[in-house]
């Protein structure tokens, strides 16, 4: 490893040493269900009388700790459907929290990206896992953001080792979390109604997820359906082009 490669390396590993530390002493105990919920009145006091302030605080904060890969991406959501509203809650959101995750991304890809290659190679399984992630990217993109049991924050590191491009991350990633932001800002805004953390999406929330995750899989499906040979080449657009012709 060269000498910048090893510098790289020491600064990667110290931001992750921090960021452990943070997120063990403070902010797994600031922000959470129950500390939202325990300070309510006093954080929707003070957006009252300083509305612009608690917006910055909130999307600076949001971007720094997204950015730096700390889990808090639901958090920042529902503070600031209770806050700010439902609406400008989840458009706030969805622009702060991709613009957060493309930085993670290329925050890994600038520090880490050659390290854990190499770490990689020879690793037939992991390979394969990068080759098909790298082949069907914007799909499994989509399928990561709107799936509610996979981690926001992992998705930003396997998505640093690829090469698709930031502007690219960073539209999918909106769009893809769009539906989050919704429900999350939606919870948010009756968060005086919540109980714990497990109510913050209802089964019914969850299947919705579910099903809209798959469905970004269907391209992938159809794919390998035809790499199979189990679909004609081209379905089912050239179905649609012959109807259109009839």
């Amino acid at each position: 490893m060269t000498r910048r490669g090893r510098l790289r390396m020491a600064i990667f590993l110290a931001a992750v040493v921090a960021i452990a530390v943070f997120y063990a002493v403070f902010a797994r105990h600031w922000l959470s269900v129950d500390s939202l919920r325990s300070h309510r009145d006093a954080l929707l006091q003070f957006t009252a009388s300083h509305y612009w302030e608690a917006l910055c605080l909130a999307t600076v904060g949001c971007l720094v700790l997204v950015a730096l890969s700390v889990p808090v991406s639901g958090i920042f959501m529902l503070l600031c459907g209770m806050l700010f509203g439902r609406g400008i809650g989840t458009a706030l959101m969805a622009v702060v929290v991709s613009l957060g995750a493309t930085l993670a991304v290329l925050i890994v890809r600038y520090l880490a990206q050659d390290f854990v290659r190499g770490r990689l190679r020879g690793r037939r399984k992991a390979q394969k896992l990068l080759r098909q992630l790298g082949q069907n990217q914007d799909s499994y993109l989509l399928f990561l953001r709107v799936a509610p049991w996979f981690p926001f924050w992992l998705t930003n590191i396997l998505y640093g080792l690829t090469a698709m491009p930031a502007w690219r991350f960073l539209l999918l990633t909106l769009v893809g979390i769009l539906p989050d932001a919704f429900i999350y800002d939606n919870v948010g805004a009756h968060l005086a109604t919540l109980r714990s953390s497990r109510d913050l999406l209802s089964p019914t929330g969850i299947l919705a997820l579910a099903l809209l995750a798959v469905l970004c899989l269907c391209p992938v499906l159809i794919h390998e359906l035809q790499r199979r040979k189990l679909l004609r080449p081209g379905w089912p657009l050239r179905r649609a082009q012959v109807r259109h012709a009839k």
